[in-house]
């Protein structure tokens, strides 16, 4: 005995959609308004034509709000349930990638497309009285031809239970199988003339949402997601140098994203490929300007055993870089690192550094101890004049306090 039902998404936005969920209650409220009127009147064909009449969508009588109110109309109970499954399932995801108030517009204008489209084939077909068109299939259609630009990714997770003692199993199977399903019926319908149907309509209307994702640029992000989850599998497994050139391929399609350059950084020290990881952080710190998740990076490199292997120059140089972002653990930790270096010219200028952070976070011994040590190494140095200037700043600090 198998029992199998949907268990969720490998990957689902955070929120609920507004507009969504606004027009699954308004469908919802309509068809149950619509089953009480049914009811009363033992389910007449009249009743059904005084239903259609009074949401503004008799065909003899057209008006142009008709359109609109056509997302509320359904030939039955199963076609309604259909597309408030369609909803729920493709524009949740579309409408949180896009943004309510785009949603809104591009959504409408597939369904009028969509609509224009159907008048025009039913006419070129020569139908003098074609059928109604009702609900909002177009809509669904529209969510669908996005989705599988953006979220081609996303799958549905089973839970499959077997046996009397229901062993579970959990498949996982992606969602834009059932969108290619559903559009290849529409195109067999297409093939079989069945001229009656509205498969011009949600055809025109998946490519329209397609269209809209490409025009929008969803293909690359989705692309990004796909290397972003390629990445973090390879470091679970820890693949170090393959995930660092799956962050490297990231990085090279979003050219502000930082801290993909210093996630592949990370990853070429945890492999140690000394010579890439130090080229792909010169890049990173030429970029000047980081986000939150840059430093967040940036931080995890300063605190790693890698970071000793780093040269002197990018080592004092990502110090620097980390003290301008208030990281002054991590920028003490690389300005150690450089004034241990032998032969580094800004040796002395990293040991100044690294006395002046121990005193800002409140190391005043290991403050002292340090300059100290600046005397006894590079007393003599031209830089003795910055340590002098130091010292007094610290008497004075110390004085006042």
């Amino acid at each position: 005995m198998v029992l199998v039902f949907p268990a969720g998404f490998t990957d689902r936005p955070k929120r609920l959609p507004l507009t969504i969920f606004a027009l699954i209650i308004a469908i919802a409220a309509s068809g149950l308004t619509w089953l009480v009127l049914l009811s009363r009147h033992e389910f007449s064909p009249t009743t059904k034509q005084l239903w259609f009449e009074t949401l503004g969508y008799d065909p003899a009588k057209a008006t142009w709000w008709s359109a609109f109110t056509s997302l509320l109309i359904h030939a039955d109970f199963f076609h309604a349930f259909v597309n408030l499954f369609g909803l729920w399932l493709f524009g949740w995801f579309v409408e949180m990638a896009m943004g309510w108030r785009y949603f809104v517009v591009f959504a409408l204008l597939a369904h009028l497309l969509a609509l224009k489209v159907q008048t025009l084939f039913w006419a070129w077909k020569g139908q003098s009285d074609p059928p109604i068109l009702v609900g909002s299939s177009a809509l669904v259609a529209f969510c669908a031809g996005a989705f599988c630009v953006r979220f081609r990714d996303v799958k549905v997770k089973w839970q499959m239970l077997r046996g009397w003692q229901w062993g579970k199993n959990e498949i996982t199977t992606p969602i834009w199988w059932l969108a290619a399903f559903w559009l290849a019926c529409q195109f067999a319908l297409l093939a079989l003339h069945s001229a009656d149907k509205p498969a011009v309509a949600h055809i025109s209307s998946f490519l329209f949402g397609v269209t809209t994702a490409f025009g929008l640029g969803w293909h690359k992000q989705a692309k990004l997601d796909q290397l972003k989850r390629m990445a973090k599998q390879a470091e679970r497994e820890n693949r170090w140098l393959e995930a660092a050139n799956f962050w490297l391929q990231v990085s090279q399609l979003n050219s502000n994203d930082v801290a993909a350059l210093l996630s592949a950084v990370r990853n070429f020290l945890l492999g140690k490929d000394w010579k890439m990881a130090e080229q792909t952080l010169w890049k990173a710190i030429e970029r000047f300007v980081w986000d939150e998740m840059a430093v967040q990076e940036a931080s995890q490199i300063a605190l790693s055993d890698g970071a000793k292997n780093l040269s002197p120059e990018i080592a004092f140089s990502l110090a620097e870089q980390l003290e301008r972002y208030r990281q002054y653990n991590e920028a003490l930790a690389l300005f150690q690192i450089a004034s241990q270096k032998p032969n580094f010219a800004k040796a002395p200028q990293a040991l100044l550094k690294a006395t002046e952070l121990f005193w800002r976070l409140g190391a005043e011994d290991k403050a002292r101890q340090t300059l100290h040590l600046f005397w006894l190494k590079y007393g003599q140095t031209h830089w003795r004049h910055e340590a002098s200037t130091l010292a007094v700043q610290f008497r004075q600090r110390g004085e006042k306090q």
